[in-house]
């Protein structure tokens, strides 16, 4: 059996260097062997119940992670996945860049403290065939993540579409769901100015 440090380093592993502490104890590790380590420097904790390994490699994914762990820090949820403009961004199809996280949960699902500024959280029932993993990252689908900014306005839904296709991201099925949706003026090349 490894070390407290060892166990958590699994785990951080798949999450860009981050984890949460209901993580850590499934794995073994108690919450005072959490705090002893953060004590000591070897773990941040960037948000209430998730801890970070302060010597992992930067990791553009890591914003996602800390939006999806502190979620699930303090309840267990069925799933929860990145979702709008954040599922845009993950999947390189935006040039927003947007300053919060969305993440999606099921609906009914309750916050059970105050929710950082930092993060957007949608009550929706998302069917499994619209959630997928991009990059290890649990996230909605491409068409989804593109419905989901209908109401940004239908230049940005435009451009996403074009760079989905170009990037070869939609189906031909995800294609005419978008088609049905918005109208064939979608399948027309954007144009940025």
């Amino acid at each position: 059996m490894g070390t407290a440090l060892d166990l958590v380093r699994t785990i951080a592993g798949e999450q860009s260097g981050l984890f949460t502490a209901r993580q850590a104890a499934e794995e073994g590790v108690s919450y005072p062997a959490l705090l002893m380590l953060a004590r000591r420097g070897r773990l941040e904790r960037p948000a209430r119940g998730v801890y970070r390994l302060p010597i992992w490699p930067a990791d553009d994914r890591a914003q996602y992670f800390l939006g999806l762990l502190w979620l699930q820090a303090n309840r267990i949820l069925p799933w929860a996945v990145i979702s709008h403009e954040s599922a845009l961004e993950l999947y390189d199809l935006t040039n927003l860049n947007p300053s919060v996280i969305h993440v999606s949960v099921p609906r009914g699902t309750r916050s059970v403290r105050d929710i950082p500024e930092w993060l957007r959280i949608h009550r929706e029932d998302i069917p499994i065939n619209d959630r997928w993993i991009e990059r290890n990252v649990p996230c909605v689908t491409v068409p989804r993540a593109i419905e989901e900014i209908a109401d940004l306005g239908f230049d940005r839904v435009h451009e996403a579409v074009s760079d989905a296709r170009e990037k070869h991201l939609l189906r031909e099925d995800e294609l005419e769901r978008l088609v049905k949706r918005f109208g064939h003026e979608i399948l027309e090349p954007y144009h940025r100015t």
